[in-house]
Parts: C-alpha cells; sequence; structure tokens
C-alpha cells in the first residue's frame, strides 16, 4: 500500500475530530481543539502552545507538561509527524494543492522558523501573552468549526491563496514556529529516511516529490529538520531505494540503514 494512501486515512480521520462534536457530543470521546484537547479522558495541549502560556505565566505548570507528554513522545519517536499525518491546515493545503497543482520553487528561508519561534517566545515571556497561540491558523481552524466564521479566518483564507496561487508549503517551510519546534524536537526520531544507495538510481524523483524541500539523504541539520517523514518520496522511489528505517548506522563514510520491517527494501 502507498504510503500516501495510509497517510490520507489518517489525515481524513484527524479532520472529521474538528467535527466530531457538533454531531455526536460526547465529551468523553473528543472535546477541544488541536491546540488544547482532551481524547477519552487524556488531556492534550500542543507544545508550542504549552510553553508559551507557562513562558507568559512565569510559572511551571506540571498538568500542563503531562498533557504534551503523547505529543512528544510521538515526536521523539517518529520526528515530525504532526506537520504531515495529523495537521488540519496542512490538510486543507494538500487538497488546494489538488485542485490546481501550484508552481513549486526550489527554495526555503533556511532558519527563518526557528528564529520567528524564538521570537514568539520571547514574546510571550516579556508580554505575559501566548501571542502565537492566540494567532495560529490551527487554532483559527478550530475556533471557526465549533464557534462560527469570524474575520480571523480571513488570515487563513490568505494562507490557503498563497499555496494554491504561488508555492506548495510556503507558509510551513518557510514560517511555522509550530513546525519548527517539531522539528526540534523530533530531530533524534528513531524513525527515518533512509536509501539504499545499491539500488538508488540518482534521478532526484524522491527529491522532486518533497514539498518541504528537503534534499532527500542528505544528513545536513537544516535536512533532518525539516524532513515530516511523510513518505512522498518513499512512493516516488521505483527502484524502492528510499524507505523508512530504523536508527542509522554509518560504515565507511556511507550511510547504511536498518528499514523498518528489518531488511533491506
Amino acid at each position: 500500500m502507498k504510503v500516501k494512501v495510509a497517510r490520507r486515512s489518517v489525515q481524513l480521520l484527524a479532520f472529521s475530530l474538528l467535527f466530531l462534536p457538533l454531531v455526536w457530543p460526547a465529551n468523553w470521546m473528543w472535546f477541544g481543539t488541536y491546540l488544547s484537547s482532551q481524547a477519552i479522558g487524556m488531556a492534550l495541549t500542543d507544545p508550542l502552545a504549552a510553553i508559551e502560556v507557562m513562558l507568559a505565566g512565569k510559572m511551571i505548570w506540571w498538568p500542563l507538561i503531562g498533557s504534551m507528554l503523547p505529543l512528544l513522545i510521538a515526536t521523539l519517536l517518529f520526528g515530525r509527524v504532526f506537520c504531515s499525518w495529523i495537521c488540519p491546515l496542512n490538510t486543507v493545503f494538500e487538497l488546494a494543492a489538488g485542485i490546481r497543482a501550484p508552481r513549486v520553487c526550489r527554495n526555503r528561508n533556511g532558519w527563518l522558523p526557528y528564529q520567528i519561534l524564538a521570537l514568539f517566545l520571547l514574546a510571550a515571556l516579556l508580554t505575559n501573552l501566548p501571542l502565537f497561540t492566540m494567532l495560529s491558523p490551527i487554532g483559527i481552524l478550530s475556533r471557526t468549526v465549533a464557534l462560527g466564521v469570524g474575520l480571523e479566518l480571513l488570515f487563513v483564507v490568505a494562507l490557503i491563496a498563497l499555496e494554491w496561487l504561488y508555492d506548495r508549503k510556503a507558509w510551513c517551510r518557510n514560517v511555522c514556529p509550530v513546525g519548527a519546534l517539531y522539528g526540534l524536537l523530533g530531530k533524534w526520531r528513531l524513525v527515518s529516511i533512509g536509501i539504499d544507495h545499491s539500488n538508488c538510481l540518482s534521478c532526484h524523483k524522491c527529491r522532486n516529490a518533497c514539498t518541504m524541500q528537503v534534499d532527500v539523504g542528505n544528513h545536513r541539520s537544516l535536512d533532518q529538520l525539516t524532513c515530516t517523514n511523510c513518505g512522498d518520496c518513499v512512493d516516488a522511489c521505483a527502484a524502492k531505494a528510499v524507505y523508512f528505517t530504523w536508527k542509522n548506522k554509518q560504515k565507511g563514510g556511507v550511510v547504511q540503514r536498518e528499514s523498518v520491517d528489518g531488511g533491506k527494501r
């Protein structure tokens, strides 16, 4: 089965959670937004939202830290998968791209998302306000479903227009501090992308398939931080040389990896 089929299924399931309280008001199952919610009685909080709130309040709140743990553990295991498998904004972006495939520019503003992340964290500390949490397009989408359409939705519409008319994943790749934080947390993830160089055709189809513009197989820090483990590069490789792997093994200067299923693909 293609990775994208599995990912689309997870995306649609995650997106449908936004509407679940409207059609089935069973609060024990799911209640809240993607910034703060309860799932089957378990409190869940977006790590950036939690950190901003604690910085703004100048306090350490252990229940809030505990509500971050499920997402932190998932990120340490699988990396920045929230961005590609769960995030409702990314789902909307990909639906928009399916209507009219936009031009993909091979550019990326390097460390800018991480600088923006640092600025918002500093702003929370200085202003006593979780500013990005208040402005987050993910939060806006969640509030729109729960509370109705407001003027703030225009911000999301502008981002979708940017995605549709100009460049795929422009927000995710060049701005989003949520993704930047997940990238930092998932840098040393257990599951990542590997290449069997003996089967690689050097056709660059994997690289061209990546909407985050990661140079697949390049182990520079920025590429490792940016990769969302979406699996598009895996699907694009006709030679089956690109695959999900457990931990790196370095041998003779060439990256050798073990596949998740225990063997080479």
